[in-house]
């Protein structure tokens, strides 16, 4: 009877096929396509489960191991092979850790002492081939001690540590042996100096941890110093605008405080302690009772400032509970007058938006300066390559005519309607090259704005059907694009007016395009089927940080909650104006409501209503 015939040897070798395949081929086997490597992976995951299900029997322990290590080995090879090609294979990902794979990656670097006698290592010594010579610093230099780590790693699987520790030692007794055989010659006596002389410098540079750990100690010592002096002054800050509910909560964080800084000290202590260096530990303590004392200094002042605000804040109470009596009749008075424009019949875009004239007229400057930016040497638009020919700023409305109603300073912040001209030509070396014309309109109501101040009143199609009409009568063997910015926005038909087909046959035929873009909300309008205008919105876009604007958008929403309307004003501290602006038309939007301007509360957000 056989030692083997608790189980079948031919089957198992069958069963291996695959698997020696892959071992056999080591590192080569990242020259094999995806698709025969993924074939491979199966017929070996296969063959290994039917192993495990006792389709060959059953075999003594260290048979048993030898077998699963070779096809575990296999698999984590092919995983190997995936990760280094970049290939996304999800069944080897979820099954080998980095560590694994790492490890793997390693000792296929050896592989080639898998076909090496010792005189075959010695005869590529003497020729000093590069290969052979890094490998063997790389174990010089403690590839060695790495591996024996690893194989004690439990993160790694036991089969792949025992054909870990099998292979590499395979390779070790030959790299081992071959080394003491090259000790004989000067040369390599002296690379092996060399090399020694780099762990010697490793030693070195790990020598001053021990001195950048006191180091990191005092840097501790001033870190939580500075926490507290941090914590002091916000407690301050906050201190200045604290209810009395607050008053009594700084007066629990003063005391975390106190709580929070003794047990960092204790902890520092205890680290003081490990350095083993009495004089070196008697300063640092000093150090830590001089930051106590001066923190117990200032917590004191903390307690006197607390006790004086809370004494202010007692005479100040009647005053705050008069002004929320004034605020709740305001609120009172707001309310009336959102029900009033809800039942009223008149068009709710109307007076939907305000802007004053100083920054109708920073936003006219503004849009004329990024448009400029935009194109100012060759623009690129639809495949083809324009040159800037020509770019020219006009006055559209001359505000001279206000001069007698208006002072100088208030005449310089009016808008002027101003637009610029960009001619386009394009850029190539043969046949008939195209042209465009870019006109960017400004457009505002300048006489309401010369007269009251300010203006709340979303664009008309009669305000722009001027503009349209001059592009078309002027548009002869070139494309007329035609940009119209304004502060308020448009009112929905001219909306559903450009997207219409109607538009596009009207005016995409008599060579005119049309973007209308809103400068308050960022919103462009064009014709989907216009490829003009829609290669141009990039270009005329409003940059926006993202991540600022969502912050904003965010802070506004939580002062909506709970609440069916809300003043502008109480938004303003959301972030920058220009960001607020375009947040709170959109969560309106969002909130399936709109933004009303009423007059003694200026623009407010009313959800629910949408139109």
């Amino acid at each position: 009877m056989s030692i083997f015939d608790e189980g079948n040897i031919e089957c198992v070798k069958n069963l291996l096929r695959p698997a020696e395949r892959v071992l056999k081929q080591g590192r080569d086997i990242l020259v094999e396509e995806f698709s025969r490597r993924e074939r491979l992976w199966h017929d070996v995951k296969n063959a290994y489960d039917k192993y495990l299900d006792g389709s060959c029997g059953d075999f003594l322990k260290d048979l048993d191991t030898n077998f699963r290590a070779k096809f575990e080995a296999a698999l984590a090879i092919l995983a190997w092979s995936f990760e280094i090609n970049g290939e996304n294979f999800y069944p080897a990902k979820r099954r080998f850790a980095k560590e694994e794979l790492q490890v793997v990656d390693e000792i296929l670097k050896y592989n080639i002492f898998e076909i090496m006698t010792k005189e075959d290592i010695l005869t590529k010594l003497y020729r000093r081939d590069s290969e052979v010579l890094e490998l063997l610093k790389t174990y010089y230099l403690g590839m060695d001690k790495w591996l024996e780590e690893q194989l004690n790693n439990p993160d790694i699987k036991l089969p792949l540590r025992y054909y870990f520790k099998k292979t590499w030692g395979k390779y070790k007794k030959k790299l081992n042996e071959a080394i003491s055989e090259a000790n004989k010659y000067d040369w390599f006596r002296t690379l092996l100096e060399d090399w020694e002389k780099e762990k010697r410098e490793s030693v070195e540079a790990v020598k001053s941890v021990y001195e950048r750990k006191v180091q990191e100690l005092r840097q501790h010592i001033k870190e939580i110093t500075e926490a507290f002096e941090y914590e002091k002054e916000r407690i301050v800050q906050e201190i200045s605008r604290a209810s009395m509910e607050e008053i009594e909560r700084l007066e629990r964080e003063k005391q975390e405080l106190i709580e929070k800084f003794e047990k960092e000290k204790e902890e520092l202590t205890k680290q003081l302690i490990e350095l083993k260096d009495k004089e070196l530990q008697e300063k640092l303590q000093a150090e830590l009772e001089r930051a106590r004392e001066s923190m117990m200094k200032e917590v004191k002042r903390l307690e006197e400032e607390i006790q004086r605000r809370s004494f202010e804040l007692k005479q100040k109470e009647m005053e705050l509970k008069r002004k929320e009596m004034e605020l709740m009749q305001k609120d009172q008075e707001l309310r009336r007058k959102i029900n009033e424009i809800l039942k009223a019949s008149e068009s709710l875009e109307k007076g939907s938006r305000l802007v004053i004239r100083e920054e109708a007229r920073i936003q006219e400057l503004n849009f004329l300066g990024r448009l400029k930016s935009k194109f100012k040497d060759k623009v690129k638009l639809l495949g083809k390559t324009y040159k800037v020919e020509e770019i020219n700023e006009k006055i559209g409305e001359d505000t001279s005519k206000f001069a007698s109603t208006l002072d100088e300073k208030t005449l310089k912040n009016l808008p002027e309607n101003r637009y610029l001209e960009v001619k386009l030509k394009e850029k190539k070396l043969l046949g008939g090259k195209e042209k465009l014309l870019l006109k960017g309109h400004y457009i505002t109501r300048v006489e309401k704005l010369a007269e009251y101040g300010f203006d709340t009143d979303p664009l008309e199609l009669a305000d722009i059907n001027a503009y349209l009409v001059d592009a078309r009568d002027s548009s002869k063997n070139e494309r007329t694009i035609l940009l119209i910015a304004s502060p308020l926005g448009f009112e929905e038909r001219i909306k559903k007016y450009v997207n219409s087909d109607q538009f596009h046959q009207n005016f995409y035929s008599e060579n005119v395009s049309l973007l209308l873009l809103d400068v308050e909300t960022g919103e462009v309008i064009y014709n989907p089927n216009d490829r003009y205008a829609k290669a141009l919105v990039p270009l005329v876009r409003m940059e926006l940080d993202e991540e600022v604007y969502a912050k904003v958008k965010k802070c506004i929403k939580s002062k909506l909650v709970g609440r069916d309307y809300l003043p502008f004003g109480e938004v303003k501290d959301c972030g920058d104006e220009a960001y607020v602006k375009k947040a709170f038309y959109e969560v309106a939007k969002e909130e399936n409501g709109f933004v009303k301007y009423i007059d003694g509360f200026g623009l407010v957000l009313m959800k629910g209503v949408r139109r």
